[in-house]
């Protein structure tokens, strides 16, 4: 890799007579880069706008005799649609599930899901989740990286060492200890993410940019590894090339459009600081400057004076390392309408009313005075409070002084066009109070709640459905190619979950002991299938359906003798939140042991036979099967 990454910095042909400089792939992706800001300036100034929307922050200057407040309209909306998303998509296990194409690729297929499961919990998904699906719902479209991370580091154990005949004294030893190494993956913020204009997937773009920044200290550390990011000499090469004046000056003028630019001043600030500004572009470059033959190519620039990475593209799959998701997806960009684009313009009409309404309420309380010049009155003092004495020259009436009273009718309707904006803020993001768990209408019945929460669940299960399809599903096949490529064989996983006990295939109980992946798991195509969307139904509302389903199969003995009780009770059990599930039930099969045993046959032979087809069962294995199952099952189904 080391020879690779230093062959590049000469136009990645190795031959010194077709190098092509630096400068012109400085050029090459300078020009790339300003190309996408330009198209996509509109976009990018709007996005400090949505995020205040979204934070409550408020721009301008602040009145002391006026009330500035901000509703929470927009920030429940997306928290409550964050929160549903997240919790659907990467809050259960496994994350991703995977199927054999044969029976005797079960095994196989399950291996991959409890590997693929555990690393994307490894790589903490579920909290980069909720950044990402709130990138999503706050500017419409979300970016997320992914990549091989390996992290290796110096690590002191004490221990136990004889140094003679029964007597040991403890030591202190160093080794190299691997604290993180397997796929991972980040959101990017959006302002940091350059597409080529006019493209509406990733994958039909020929090139993107990222723009990030790391210490130089760091990436001087990371050279000096087995394989380095970035080419070791041309790092060293960067401590040259600081950060200029001029990319500081334009930083600045961006104050208002790239929030990101407190991050440079950020580590400007510190006092040993050294910051690197990185553009990495990954896509096809022009087939003159390829001289090699390989045109998708990751160019990476340091402070805009610096080629610090030029070859071919990591991954054997030979994709970009980016996956994006829009909830709303526009039909003719890449950048779609977010929830708090469609919700701002009512977010603030909302505010100003509500403010509007407080002013009032504070000149219903605190009323305006009208004083005669005449009557001697000290206006410092003039103030109301209880109990309070206001001393006047002359008559104590409305002569020389009185409340100027403000007509108040009007102020009633502003609670009622507060309500109409929210109402209208909910139908255009599709997160109403039956998502975010409000009180309903006292008169509401129970049917017409579920009804309601049925239809709104319906958007919601598409965008979730969407989110699985664009990026949860494709993650998860990414995860598994850079398993094939990057991934030490064998590798050792634990099941873990419901499924660590008994075989849901065969019913008979899992071995204890780790299973290893090797060579041969990671072999067969398979193709990793979400299961979030499925569950999204409330818990109350799969709750009645699983009574329902209960009542229909005691009315029907033969569909109870086809039921597989044992793993039927587990998934009830955790559906009504009963903690240690495993202690409440039987930890072996008595049922096909004594099938087995009745039978003349091993438990295995009964369990294979179990899960073939139905037609291709003996009637006699069907009986004998059926007979155990009524015999534990129906009484207490039917409470005979």
């Amino acid at each position: 890799m080391h020879r690779s990454i230093a062959g590049s910095r000469d136009g990645g042909t190795g031959r010194g007579a077709y190098r092509v400089p630096d400068s012109r792939f400085i050029e090459l992706v300078d020009s790339r880069r300003q190309h996408s800001l330009r198209y996509n300036h509109k976009f990018f100034s709007r996005l400090p706008s949505w995020y205040n929307t979204y934070r409550m922050v408020w721009q301008g200057k602040l009145s002391q005799f006026r009330n500035n407040i901000q509703l929470p309209f927009v920030f429940s909306m997306v928290q409550s649609d964050v929160a549903r998303k997240v919790q659907t998509s990467l809050g259960a296990w496994p994350i991703v599930t995977f199927s054999g194409y044969a029976p005797e690729d079960v095994a196989r297929a399950r291996k991959n899901e409890v590997l693929i499961s555990a690393q994307m919990k490894d790589c903490d998904s579920l909290t980069k989740g909720v950044d990402f699906f709130l990138q999503a719902d706050l500017y419409g479209t979300a970016v997320a990286r992914y990549g091989w991370k390996n992290v290796t580091r110096k690590n002191r154990v004490r221990m136990l060492e004889q140094v003679a005949p029964g007597f040991s004294v403890p030591v202190v030893r160093e080794y190299d200890a691997e604290h993180f190494n397997g796929p991972n993956w980040e959101p990017i913020d959006p302002l940091d993410f350059w597409p080529q204009p006019g493209k509406k997937r990733i994958e039909d773009m020929a090139w993107v940019i990222h723009r990030y920044w790391m210490d130089l200290d760091d990436m001087l550390d990371d050279s000096r590894g087995e394989n380095p990011y970035f080419d070791p000499a041309a790092v060293r090469e960067l401590k040259a090339f600081p950060l200029g004046a001029g990319a500081e000056g334009e930083l600045r003028t961006r104050q208002l459009t790239y929030r990101n630019q407190w991050d440079w001043e950020a580590r400007q600030s510190e006092r040993f600081a050294k910051p690197a500004e990185i553009w990495e572009m990954q896509g096809i470059i022009p087939d003159e400057m390829a001289r090699d033959g390989v045109r998708t190519r990751c160019i990476a620039i340091g402070n805009a004076r610096v080629v610090l990475k030029n070859r071919e593209l990591p991954f054997w799959d030979g994709q970009k390392s980016f996956k994006a998701y829009s909830p709303m997806p526009d039909p003719h960009s890449f950048y779609a309408p977010g929830k708090v684009e469609v919700a701002e313009k009512m977010q603030v009409a909302a505010n100003r009313i509500a403010n509007q309404k407080l002013d009032a309420l504070d000149l219903l309380i605190d009323p305006q005075m009208v004083v005669s010049s005449g009557a001697n009155i000290n206006t410092q003092n003039l103030f109301s409070r209880a109990g309070r004495i206001i001393l006047v020259d002359g008559a104590a009436d409305d002569s020389n002084i009185r409340p100027l009273t403000m007509n108040m009718q009007g102020v009633q309707g502003a609670y009622a066009e507060i309500g109409q904006l929210w109402q209208f803020m909910q139908l255009g993001a599709g997160i109403n109070d039956i998502v975010m768990g409000l009180q309903q209408n006292d008169r509401e019945t129970a049917r017409g709640f579920l009804g309601r929460q049925e239809n709104v669940l319906t958007r919601l299960m598409l965008e979730a459905r969407v989110a699985e399809e664009m990026f949860i599903e494709p993650l998860a096949n990414a995860f598994r190619n850079l398993d094939r490529q990057f991934l030490k064989m064998p590798h050792e996983i634990k099941i873990l979950g419901s499924l660590a006990t008994i075989n849901p295939v065969t019913g008979l109980p899992l071995p204890q002991e780790a299973q290893a992946v090797d060579y041969d798991d990671m072999a067969p195509d398979y193709r990793a299938r979400a299961i979030g969307a499925s569950q999204m139904l409330g818990r109350s509302v799969r709750q009645q359906n699983l009574v329902s389903l209960l009542q229909m199969m005691s009315a029907n003995p033969a569909l109870l003798q086809l039921v597989n009780w044992a793993n039927f009770a587990r998934q009830a059990f955790e559906l009504f939140d009963f903690k240690n599930v495993e202690e409440l039930l039987v930890q072996q099969v008595p049922m096909v042991n004594q099938i087995a045993a009745e039978g003349g046959q091993s438990p295995e032979a009964v369990a294979s036979a179990t899960s073939a087809p139905l037609e291709q069962l003996s009637p006699e294995l069907l009986a004998m099967f059926g007979n155990n199952q009524m015999a534990g099952a129906v009484p207490q189904m039917t409470g005979t």
